[in-house]
């Protein structure tokens, strides 16, 4: 089996960055080939155009942005975290202590901030069109961008943690109750939930071009990780993002792809709401249930078993 995770004897920091710069070119050029500003504007007032009664759409968004707020100020004062990273310098595993503004380092963390920026901006979208105040087109643009980012990161996220983490952590026998804390539970599960939750009330009207902001997402993210542990603390969240790996530029473009692939799905899931909002809602609801685990425990440890 190839290791993807592998150095090699040469550093490929020079081909992830070139395949970076090359994929971030190319979304610049389709946004501007596509008319993305146009696109977002028209999508726009279907965010507001629910069967629900607007004061209850406006309360449901409210609501989200102040757990949401909430679990970002919980994040921040917590005493310390804890961290599994990969060190710069000696490429090995090690635990770290992160507090205050390094715990926001995480993609997760990231999630959870797209996840609260896209129900500030509904809502203060939400509360213009109620009072039947112009909305500036910039707060238009904005809300749809980043709900279409929240959108296929919430879900990666909590994929990922779901499948991935989660197993590995009872696989390597450590104690991961920290994973199902109040902040981690928003960003692992609420996020994708809360998000299906609004597709299925304001049932908006989006583009699949929008995939292209998950590509964005991915490609800052990749390229904050290498400054970050060369430059700063000295330390890789994720093994993949190393840009020294042998297969980097391949995981790195992996990571912005799967993002808008993740948008691309639930675009679908939208258009199948928007045709039959009884079977779209089955098909949504039954994803998010499959990709969600709110309490540490059997369900993990049973995959493990039917493993062996």
């Amino acid at each position: 089996m190839v290791d993807l995770l592998g150095y090699g004897e040469k550093d490929s920091t020079p081909q992830s960055l070139v395949t970076l710069f090359l994929i971030a070119s190319i979304t610049v050029f389709l946004f501007f080939r596509w008319d993305m500003s146009e696109l977002l504007v028209a999508s726009f007032p279907s965010f507001h155009s629910s069967t629900f009664p607007l004061p209850l759409v406006f309360v449901w968004r409210l609501s989200c942005m102040l757990i949401g707020a909430s679990a970002v100020v919980y994040m921040y004062r917590m005493e310390t975290g804890r961290m599994i990273v990969i060190d710069h310098q000696t490429r090995s595993e090690r635990l770290t202590h992160p507090v205050k503004f390094e715990k926001f380092v995480t993609f997760s963390s990231w999630t959870l901030l797209s996840n609260f920026a896209y129900f500030g901006l509904a809502s203060a979208a939400t509360f213009l069109v109620f009072v039947e105040r112009n909305v500036p087109q910039w707060l238009e643009t904005l809300q749809v961008a980043v709900f279409a980012t929240a959108l296929g990161a919430a879900f990666l996220t909590s994929t990922i943690v779901r499948f991935v983490i989660l197993p590995g952590e009872v696989r390597q026998r450590r104690n991961h109750d920290h994973q199902f804390l109040f902040h981690n539970q928003i960003m692992h599960n609420f996020a994708a939930v809360f998000l299906t939750i609004e597709i299925l009330l304001a049932q908006p009207h989006l583009q699949p071009e929008f995939a292209l902001f998950g590509l964005f997402l991915g490609l800052i993210y990749a390229a904050f990780a290498y400054p970050f542990a060369y430059f700063w603390r000295g330390y890789y969240v994720y093994g993949f993002i190393d840009p020294r790996l042998r297969f980097a530029p391949f995981l790195q473009s992996g990571l912005a792809s799967a993002i808008s692939i993740f948008y691309l799905g639930l675009w679908l899931g939208s258009e199948l709401v928007s045709y039959n909002l009884a079977i779209g809602s089955l098909v949504l609801l039954l994803w998010v249930s499959r990709i969600v685990q709110l309490k540490s425990g059997l369900a993990t440890e049973d995959e493990l078993l039917t493993e062996v």
